[in-house]
Parts: structure tokens; sequence; C-alpha cells
């Protein structure tokens, strides 16, 4: 797999457990698709430590993407992330990866769920319809356990404001009194909600748990399993 060279831009706590990075690849090979991710390779007193990270930008955005990585005591790379790692640090990214991607053929209407940092290659496809102001009807379906972990909540919530095709949902299963916006799993009652057509796309990203559950509960709702998509990163 062919392997590029990359430095970091920026780097910035984006909610209390996730920094987000944003890297430069000057490589005008380098190529992902929305939703897809990619080996960080670094480099540790000597050792190369490498660990898969989703894609939270489109790549309308030509030589640079962004990752948003969960603090982890247990992998050395988002240790390092959390803890050392500095604007202007060389790493090494591979090859867009996976086939957890959205393409605008595919399906003109998507619902997007995700939970925790699960949101993330959910981030690349809603910011590409947006960015690249594809018609396609996007709802994205976003649960955390505390407000506070909401990533980018303020751009998620200005572009539905800004374009009519962009529709966002979030939930929160563990509020206290900050959070005055929906409560708990989502369950049948918050998709019906949605009231999307048949035609619909479901894509699930999550812990196991919780993308198990969603493509079971989708089935039971009379979603054929060859319209629901997930991404095992567990």
């Amino acid at each position: 797999m062919y392997i590029f060279d990359a430095r970091i831009t920026a780097i910035h706590p984006a909610t209390p457990s996730i920094h987000v990075l944003r890297l430069a690849i000057p490589d005008t090979n380098f190529r992902f698709l929305p939703g897809q991710w990619v080996d960080l390779n670094i480099e540790i007193d000597s050792a190369t430590h490498s660990a898969g990270y989703s894609i939270t930008t489109s790549p309308i955005h030509k030589g640079e993407i962004e990752l948003a990585i969960k603090k982890s005591a247990r992998h050395p790379v988002a240790r390092w992330v959390h803890e050392r790692a500095s604007v202007g640090d060389a790493v090494r990214v591979s090859q867009g990866q996976g086939p957890f991607v959205y393409l605008p053929e595919m399906s003109d209407n998507v619902v997007l769920i995700g939970g925790g940092v699960g949101i993330t290659p959910l981030l690349s496809i809603f910011r590409h319809v947006r960015d690249a102001q594809l018609p396609t009807q996007v709802h994205l379906v976003y649960s955390v356990s505390d407000s506070q972990e909401i990533l980018f909540r303020e751009e998620l919530e200005a572009a539905v404001r800004m374009q009519d095709n962009l529709h966002l949902s979030i939930t929160v299963t563990q509020p206290d009194e900050r959070w005055h916006g929906l409560t708990g799993r989502i369950d049948p009652v918050k998709l019906h909600a949605l009231d999307v057509p048949d035609d619909t796309l479901y894509y699930l990203c999550g812990p196991k748990g919780m993308v198990e559950d969603m493509s079971t509960l989708l089935h039971g709702l009379g979603v054929p399993m060859n319209r629901i998509i997930f991404e095992k990163w567990w």
C-alpha cells in the first residue's frame, strides 16, 4: 500500500475527549472517498506505530484532511496525538480505504446514524453533500452520552440552517441541565420522525452494540438489509 508524507497544520481539542488533527498532504496522488478512513503512522522513540482513523472532511478539499481522535490510554497513536503532537510534526498516512462510502449516484436520500466518535465518517459524507452542494437529502442522527461531547455542534447546526436538504437530530443519553434537546437512545419514534422515502440508504457507525441494535431495529421497521451500510471499527 502506498504511504503519503503529511504534516500537522493544526491541532485542537474539539470536545473534552476528542482532539481534531488537520494534516497537509502535498502529494496530488492522495485520494479518498466520503466516508473512508486512513492509517495514521507516527514515530515514537524510533518505533513506528499505526492506527486507523476515519476522515471527517470532504474530498473536494484537495491537499488536506482532518481526523478527530478520541483520547485513549491504551493506544499509543491516540496518546501521542493528545499528549505530544504539535503543529509542524511529520506523520504518514495511507490512501483512503474501506467500502463505507457515499457517492451521489447511490441514492438521493441518506440517513446517517452515528454514536459517539463513530460520527467521524458520517461527518465526511455530511460535509461532502454540503460542500459539493449536492441535492441529496441527508438526515444526520447523532447520539452522544454527554452534550459536551457533541463534535462540531455549531457547524452542523449552521449547515442545516443554510441548506434545506440537510437535517440534524442530536440526542443525549445522559443529559444534564445544559441540554434541552432530544434525550435517550435512537429508537423507532426518532426514526419514524425523519419521514424518509423507501429508497433511503442508512449508514451506521458507532460502538459494536449500537450498530448491531440499529441494524436490527431498522430491519424490523422494514428496511431491507441491502439498504443498510455499516462501518465496523471495533
